[in-house]
């Protein structure tokens, strides 16, 4: 049974790198136009509109909201790096949608019924910038998803809820918090499966996040992050060595991003629970006291996740305001351990964190169960020549 498992693992990987393959080399995607040197040698602060049109994606092939699986995202490799890990975004793959596409956005509007404003906010500085976000994808996601969105006159209709999202003309009426109509960036979250946030740039080059609709996030809350810089947001969150490897180059990454380039990176946590919207095994969501050190230890193999974020950055063109998504794949560790090579390969990325890394994704709360049954099942799939040497290396997958 588990050869059978494991080949049909191995011919589903093989076949998601293929159709990837297949979508970048498109030729019905127009080529990106070339940033313009507008704002090459701008103060800080401060932009100059550009021209530049997000390409018009292909439609993506035979896509189904009941049969079309989530990417088979895997970004762990065997020996774990703190690096910014950015790639070349396709602009074909801005949002990737997929057949837990209802099961995100039922647990979306629970969870705004629920908390509300809590989990969404844009600033009156960023009000522009998140509308000119809810009209890129206005361009984008009926371009790429037919069978789900229709493109009309006033925004996006989905046309398997019958939702009528109505953002221009006479609709654009949000001003910032406070104000009438429907916050531009909760309306973007409920048109994809990924959180979304808007990062402005200061006076001083710092960037801020200043509108997010954060419904989804698993550990952190938007409430912690809204209005703070880029580099309070990573320290105050104590992600490991940011100040030694990562504040520096992400810094001046941040300034230097222009509209024709766009990029992802991808993570990986271990969660306790089975709980996409908030992992409750770190505490209550708002309650004083959240963190790991908070978790009872994990007795329960069938419960832990593997939480795998697919993150992209792109700015806008005429606001300059760069829009961060985030889009969570959640697979429970009992069904991961069936694919060829990765008990392995996730066993020695887990055992390669340093003190510090242990600490920032709860490492002593799940060690003791989950490494004897990555080793278990790395045992079992060597035995039968799934070895790591034999292993392609095809991340992020």
């Amino acid at each position: 049974m588990l050869v059978v498992v494991l080949l049909a693992a191995a011919v589903l990987s093989k076949e998601y790198r293929k159709s990837k393959s297949t979508t970048s080399k498109s030729k019905s995607l127009q080529k990106p136009q070339k940033s313009l040197s507008l704002n090459k040698d701008r103060k800080f602060g401060t932009w100059t509109p550009e021209s530049f049109q997000l390409p018009v994606p292909e439609p993506f092939p035979n896509w189904d909201i009941k049969s079309t699986s989530p990417l088979p995202y895997r970004a762990f490799k065997h020996k774990y790096n703190i690096t910014m890990g950015i790639r070349n975004m396709d602009w074909n793959s801005w949002f990737e949608l997929d057949n837990e596409w209802t099961k995100f956005h039922e647990e979306k509007l629970k969870r705004v019924k629920q908390y509300d404003k809590k989990l969404h906010e844009t600033g009156v500085e960023a009000v522009d910038a998140a509308y000119e976000l809810l009209d890129e994808m206005r361009n984008y996601l009926p371009a790429r998803y037919p069978t789900l969105f229709q493109k009309t006159n006033l925004g996006v209709k989905n046309l398997e809820t019958g939702e009528d999202h109505k953002f221009r003309g006479s609709y654009r009426v949000y001003k910032g918090p406070g104000s009438e109509g429907e916050d531009p960036m909760l309306i973007a979250a409920k048109m994809v499966q990924d959180d979304l946030a808007v990062m402005m740039e200061s006076d001083n080059g710092e960037y801020i996040l200043k509108a997010g609709a954060v419904i989804l996030p698993g550990f952190w809350k938007l409430e912690d992050k809204y209005n703070q810089t880029l580099e309070n947001i990573h320290t105050h969150g104590d992600v490991p060595k940011f100040k030694e490897k990562l504040q520096s180059p992400m810094e001046k990454f941040f300034i230097r991003l222009t509209c024709d380039k766009a990029v992802v990176r991808n993570n990986y946590f271990l969660q306790t629970d089975e709980e996409l919207g908030w992992s409750s095994s770190i505490g209550d969501e708002f309650g004083e006291k959240v963190g790991w050190y908070t978790a009872d230890e994990a007795n329960d193999i069938s419960k832990i996740h593997l939480r795998s974020e697919r993150q992209s950055l792109r700015r806008l063109p005429k606001s300059g305001a760069i829009v961060f998504t985030v889009r969570t794949y959640f697979i429970p560790i009992s069904k991961l351990v069936e694919e060829p090579y990765i008990p392995r390969r996730l066993l020695n990325g887990i055992q390669s964190w340093e003190e510090d890394v242990q600490e920032y994704r709860g490492y002593t709360k799940f060690k003791d169960i989950l490494l004897p049954y990555l080793e278990q099942k790395a045992e079992a799939q060597e035995k039968l020549g799934y070895l790591p040497e034999k292993e392609t290396n095809a991340f992020p997958f």
